[in-house]
Parts: C-alpha cells; sequence; structure tokens
C-alpha cells in the first residue's frame, strides 16, 4: 500500500499548530479576562443599584482595596476618612455600604422583622462557625435569643450586685501592684489593665481568678493577644471560599494560639461542671437555669466568648480613658477633684457609689465615642426584597453596616468631634453648643437584640478600677507627644501598644504597701 505524502507546506503548518493553538488560547483567556472585568466594573460602576452612592470608585468595583487596606490593620481610620470626605452614607465596596446616622442604628440592628442578619461571609466580625462550632455571635436568630434566655441571669443586676467582692478585690490588687511597680519608673498601663480585666472575667466566669495580676507570664492571655492581627487573614479566606486552605499557610503559632485557648476554656468550663462546691460566679446561674438547659459544647463555647470579649472591652476602654483624659489636663483635673471629692476614704468606693459620679461616667461615654473598644463595622444583609435606609430603598442582598469609629467622629453627629469633651455627655444647660448632638450614633454595645449584654458589667468594672486608681494615684504621660492610639492597628478590636504612665502616689495618704 502506498504511503499517503502531506505536501511539505501542510506539513510545516501542522508542526507549529499545536504552539499557535496554545499562544491562542492564553491570549483568548487573558482578553475574556480583561472583558469580564471590564463589563464588572461598567455594572458596578453605571448599572448596579448601588450606582448613586458615592465612594471611591476603585472600591465601588472590587473588594480588593477593602482587603488591602484591612490586612494593614488601617481600615477603621480609612472608613473614617472616606466619611468625612463623602458624607452619612459610603459605598465601600461594589455589594457594601457605610453609614454613621443613628437612624441607621435604630433600622439595620433594631428591625425585629424581618431582622437584618448577620454577614459573616468573611466582612465582619467573625465567620459563620468556628472549629466547626457556631458562637453567641454568629447564631441564627431563634437559637440567639434562646442562649441569651439561658444567660440573661448572669448578667442581672442582682448577678452583678452579688459578684462586688470579685471586682474590689482584682482592682485593690491592681493598686497594690502598682505601688511596687511604680517605684521602677513608668509602667504599661495599657498591659495592667488588660491583666486586670483577664482575672475578672476569669473570676466570674469559673469562680477562679486566672492569676495575671501577681503572674503576668500567664500562657492563656498570651494566646488570646496572638489571634488578634491574623482574624484579617481567616476574613480573607472566607470571602475569597479557601478558608479549608488557610492551614497550610497560617503560622504554627496562631494555630495553636486558636488550639489551645479551646483547649483551656474546656478544661476550665470541665472543672467548673464538676465542682462539688462552686462560689456564686455567673456559670451558677446559666447551669441553674433549669428552664434552657445547655450542652457542655455551648458552655465551652459561651465561656470562651465570654473571656475574649469580656476582657478586651473593660481593658480597652480604661486604656482609651486613661490616655485620652491626660492628652486633655483640663478633663483629667476635674475628674480627679470629682473623685477625690466623693470618697472620704478607700472604703468608700463601691460599685454604686462609683457609677454615681456623673463626671466619670461623662468621662466613660466620651471616650466610648472616640475610641470604642469595637472601632469597625459589624456588617448585615438587607432581608428580602429590601428596605428603605435613611430615606433610600436598598435591594435585599447587598451588605450594610453603621461603622462605629467613623460615627463617632461625624461631625454631622457631633460638635468638636475631634475633641475629647466629657462634658457634652453631662445635663447641658439652655444654650449648649453640643444641644444638637445625636448622642444616640454611638452604640459601643451595638443596638437591637443582639446588643452586648455585658454593657452593664462593663461599666461597672471600668468605673470602679478607675475610681479607685484616681484615687490613689496622680497620672502623668511618660512621653505627653506619644500619639498612642494613632499607632495602632485594628483587627476587629484595637491592636494595643504600650501605654506608657507615670504614677506617683497620693503623698497625702499612707503609702505602706
Amino acid at each position: 500500500m502506498s504511503k499517503i505524502q502531506i505536501p511539505e507546506a501542510l506539513a510545516a503548518h501542522l508542526i507549529n499548530l499545536p504552539s499557535l493553538t496554545v499562544g491562542h488560547v492564553f491570549l483568548g483567556f487573558i482578553s475574556f479576562l480583561a472583558l469580564y472585568m471590564a463589563g464588572r466594573s461598567f455594572y458596578h460602576l453605571y448599572l448596579s443599584p448601588l450606582r448613586h452612592y458615592p465612594g471611591p470608585k476603585l472600591w465601588a468595583v472590587s473588594r480588593l482595596p477593602w482587603n488591602r487596606v484591612n490586612m494593614k490593620g488601617r481600615i477603621t481610620w480609612k472608613i473614617r476618612e472616606l466619611h468625612g470626605r463623602y458624607g452619612p452614607v459610603v459605598r465601600v465596596a461594589p455589594d457594601e455600604l457605610s453609614y454613621t446616622s443613628s437612624a441607621a442604628w435604630r433600622k439595620i440592628y433594631g428591625q425585629r422583622k424581618p431582622e437584618f442578619p448577620k454577614a459573616l461571609d468573611g466582612r465582619g466580625i467573625a465567620p459563620a462557625h468556628i472549629n466547626g462550632r457556631k458562637t453567641l455571635m454568629t447564631e441564627d436568630q431563634d437559637r440567639h435569643a434562646r442562649l441569651r434566655r439561658a444567660i440573661n441571669p448572669a448578667f442581672s443586676e442582682r448577678a452583678l450586685r452579688e459578684q462586688e467582692g470579685c471586682f474590689q478585690g482584682h482592682s485593690d490588687t491592681l493598686v497594690k501592684q502598682l505601688r511596687k511597680q511604680s517605684r521602677l519608673g513608668a509602667v504599661d498601663m495599657s498591659n495592667w489593665y488588660n491583666l486586670l480585666a483577664f482575672d475578672i472575667v476569669s473570676d466570674l466566669a469559673f469562680g477562679t481568678p486566672a492569676g495575671c495580676l501577681t503572674n503576668a507570664d500567664q500562657p492563656w492571655i498570651r494566646i488570646i493577644s496572638s489571634r488578634a492581627s491574623a482574624y484579617v487573614w481567616v476574613q480573607l479566606a472566607v470571602q475569597y471560599g479557601v478558608l479549608g486552605l488557610l492551614a497550610w499557610f497560617t503560622p504554627r503559632r496562631v494555630t495553636e494560639a486558636r488550639r489551645k485557648h479551646m483547649a483551656l476554656t474546656e478544661a476550665k468550663v470541665r472543672q467548673r461542671v464538676e465542682a462539688e462546691n462552686p462560689g456564686r460566679d455567673f456559670m451558677s446561674y446559666i447551669l441553674g437555669n433549669e428552664t434552657e438547659r445547655l450542652s457542655n459544647i455551648e458552655l465551652v463555647m459561651l465561656a470562651g466568648t465570654f473571656i475574649v470579649a469580656g476582657s478586651g472591652t473593660t481593658a480597652g476602654g480604661l486604656s482609651g480613658l486613661t490616655y485620652l483624659m491626660l492628652r486633655n489636663p483640663a478633663a483629667y483635673d476635674r475628674l480627679r477633684r470629682e473623685v477625690r471629692g466623693a470618697f472620704g476614704t478607700e472604703d468608700d468606693i463601691s460599685m454604686v457609689a462609683a457609677q454615681n459620679c456623673a463626671y466619670l461616667r461623662a468621662c466613660l461615654d466620651e471616650t466610648m465615642r472616640v475610641y470604642p473598644p469595637t472601632p469597625g463595622s459589624l456588617p448585615r444583609w438587607v432581608p428580602g426584597e429590601g428596605e428603605m435606609i435613611e430615606d433610600r430603598w436598598v435591594p435585599g442582598g447587598y451588605a450594610v453596616a453603621v461603622n462605629q469609629f467613623a460615627a463617632g467622629h461625624s461631625e454631622h453627629n457631633f460638635h468638636r468631634a475631634g475633641e475629647f469633651i466629657p462634658e457634652r455627655w453631662l445635663e447641658l444647660p439652655p444654650g449648649s453648643e453640643f444641644a444638637d448632638d445625636d448622642r444616640a450614633a454611638v452604640q459601643p454595645f451595638s443596638h437591637g437584640q443582639r446588643v452586648c449584654i455585658g454593657r452593664s458589667m462593663a461599666y461597672a468594672e471600668m468605673s470602679l478600677a478607675m475610681a479607685k486608681l484616681l484615687w490613689h494615684f496622680d497620672f502623668e504621660l511618660d512621653d505627653p507627644a506619644d500619639d498612642w492610639w494613632i499607632k495602632q492597628g485594628t483587627y476587629i478590636m484595637w491592636e494595643k501598644v504600650p501605654l506608657m504612665i507615670k504614677l506617683r502616689p497620693r503623698e497625702d495618704l499612707d503609702t505602706a504597701a
């Protein structure tokens, strides 16, 4: 049989065909990708239902600018800047709007039916599951309501009063330790507040303190501190659907920190549940609630949330107040005079009495405005077909949020918003320059049915601790020019840097330690 002869020109063409095809495919893919991105950008800029909202164009077409700033820990500062430039409503992503008004707080977080469900796709405070389990912060409406009913007795006014000995004891230990440390030079008050808060929250949760104030080298507190900045990686992975791959790239110290945190929490809960003669702690109220019985897993997840959120809020508030009052000498002097005038002896300082100090409460409220413990946003999905928010229709399926930091610093909400002025929270005289301040725009513990259950506890703890410290010590910034808060990154909460303070025990007191 004769062989088929292929013309040389055709043979040469066939030989080169594979390389040309690969090149064409690659160029075609690049062209398709470019057209796709151009089409998406065109849609987001000119066809999207959010196209009329102000904001930077790059942020409107892609989530990448938001993620880039978030990874650097500067998203809180950037969102405040954008609101200052564009106004009370800003488009911060192709599918997300940021607000700063009290009306937005009431609508987005206060509406019950239909509820604006939490956005748990990586842009908010947590993914839907942590370690395969939901938490109080990520449960749906019905489950969240059940858990709240179970733990409500532990956060009642009665329960809080019964724990005064715990608050007093740890605050006294802090004073004693600071008397010793202040002789050696400036002390890092941010760290000491963290130790105080962790001891209190551990004692409240499990009936035993962690011992941080007497031995600062406690593994648990180091574990929690090491997790903060790593959280942005979790957010990024959840957004792009690669959470399962994150373990391959997560630093071992972060993985170990998460594992140890859960192990320590489980061990503490187990010990507390098995205790034969436990004291009267918060767990006793939860375990004694016959109406809503919780499983051991639910107890572990609740305890883990309480430890992290409870300690971080109080420590952050005390740190912020210390820095802000010392940067404003008139406020510091008035607060110190109020505390020392209200209490003749240290024994007079009780939780109730400390909370009755009007200027102290005003200073705490102003701190919550200027330096909120959770400074970012808690995004929610617009439910159903859509909702009216600030008299404008927002379609269902888009994310909306009030940014805490931007709301507190907005000139639309507060006169002289960039200044620390506690007087704005006192009873105002007629014609006050702060009469038009929108106080409801500040919601440091969130708003609505998911408002932080530990709000009263946090204010009681901060009031008592600050009253005792101001009664015992004079404060001074070690470096008056230190822009302490501006240097901090935000990873859900503030990543606090050392706050170096010179403490001088009052000369008119017996300072024997």
